[in-house]
Order: C-alpha cells, then structure tokens, then sequence
C-alpha cells in the first residue's frame, strides 16, 4: 500500500486557524511545525511518537528529533529543527542585551536559565559578568559539553571580564540527567575559578546549577562559596607571613 501523498490540506488548514486561536495542544504544536517540512502527508504518528518520547518537555524536543530513530522523520526535518533550535538559543542570548537587568538574588538568574538549560541534552556553561551594582553587563556561553561534563577554562572567563570591566561573576551550568547536585569536578572547578578571579579583584558571588523541575543547587547557599573564600584568605595569609 502507497503512502498517502494527499492528507488533508483541509486538516493542516483548520489546525492552524486553530492555533491562531490558541485553542492547540503541545502534541498538534508538534505536528504543526512537522506540516511545514513534510508535505501533504499525515504526520500525526510522527507528531504523537516524538511527543511522547519528549514526555511533555519541548526542550527535549530538538534531541529527539536529532538522536532518535522515528519513521518518517529525514535530515531534511532535522536540519528543520535544527534551525529552530539555533534561533531559539541566540533568542534567549540576546535576552539580557540592552536591559538594565538586576541581579537580586539566585531566583532572578535560574527563571531565566531555566528556559535556556531545561532539558538539553548537553551541558553548556554560561557566565553573567557584574557590574558594581550587580546590574548584568554581559551574558556568555562560555563552553558546551557532553552529556555529563563540560569543560570550564578560567583564563577565558577572567579576560573577558576585564574586556567588559566586570567586578564579578555568576556561574551557571546544567546537567542533563536533572539532578543538580555538584560533582567532584564541579567543586573543584568551583574553587579553583574563585582563586584566579580573586588574584584579579573579581569576585566569584555564585555558581548554580540547573536541574529539572526548577531545581537547582547554589554553591552560595550550600556554605561552599564563603568556604573557599576563606581558603583563599588563609593562602594569602600564608604568602605574606612567609
């Protein structure tokens, strides 16, 4: 049997008049956006099946479409999608740009990382660079990982503070698997970007991590901040009694 080559254009016609109504779920979202790459064909199995592998988190929706093997679903729709994705991504880049933006507390930082992190496949590392006021000067994806580790340099960090006059920073990062909680690495990391900012007169004031669900660690929080901030102190004290 042939694959059916005329599906309703009277079908895609409705669903759109509908979604201009706001009256379409997240899975006819799905099959929407699929219409406008696969052509005169019922895409409602495709839509159904990637939603369902999503479990109702859009944000997984690019690494379904991108890892998964669906019938139906060619490079054509991932490049497609893939498109979607990059504009998505530098959309919410540009997000800070040309706006006072305050930084009052970790919650200001995590509603907005949360749209950018929730469900990515990777870890990707971002820094906010601080002026005096903690009003944001620059926001930057500073690396993009594996699905377990990302890869954290802060000699790039610490110029391109200086480039921007920064007089601190806030670190933030994801992990894919939605727990936040910080690994060996992650404290090490951690301490070791504290110490370098801090031989430059910037301060380190946090480093979050985005979970799923809106949770999320805060190094702050959890005494590690200000612990290795008197390490350092002690170090420096150490350099001048020698």
């Amino acid at each position: 049997m042939g694959v059916k080559t005329d599906y309703g254009e009277g079908h895609i016609k409705r669903l759109k008049e509908r979604f201009n109504n706001g009256a379409v779920s997240r899975q006819e979202i799905v099959e929407l956006l699929l219409s406008y790459v696969i052509k005169r064909r019922d895409v409602k199995p495709q839509a159904r099946e990637i939603f369902s592998l999503c479990g109702d988190n859009f944000r997984r929706l690019f690494s379904v479409i991108d890892n998964e093997n669906i019938a139906g679903i060619g490079e054509e729709t991932k490049t497609f999608f893939r498109v979607i994705k990059t504009f998505l991504d530098n959309y919410a880049k540009d997000s800070f740009k040309g706006k006072p933006f305050q930084v009052k507390n970790q919650q200001d930082i995590i509603e907005y990382f949360r749209a950018v992190c929730e469900g990515a496949d990777r870890e990707a590392v971002y820094a906010l660079f601080l002026d005096a006021k903690n009003k944001v000067i620059i926001n930057s994806k500073i690396s993009e990982g594996t699905l377990t580790q990302s890869v954290v340099y802060p000699r790039e960090i610490i110029k391109t503070g200086i480039k921007h006059g920064a007089l601190s920073v806030v670190l933030v990062h994801n992990h894919p698997s939605g727990d936040p909680a910080p690994s060996a690495g992650d404290k090490r990391i951690t301490k070791r970007l504290l110490f370098s900012l801090k031989e430059m007169d910037m301060a380190l004031l946090d480093h979050l991590i985005v979970g799923s669900g809106g949770n999320y660690f805060s190094f702050y929080d959890a005494g590690l901040i200000p612990e290795y901030s008197a390490a350092y102190r002690d170090v420096e004290e150490e350099m001048v009694n020698k």
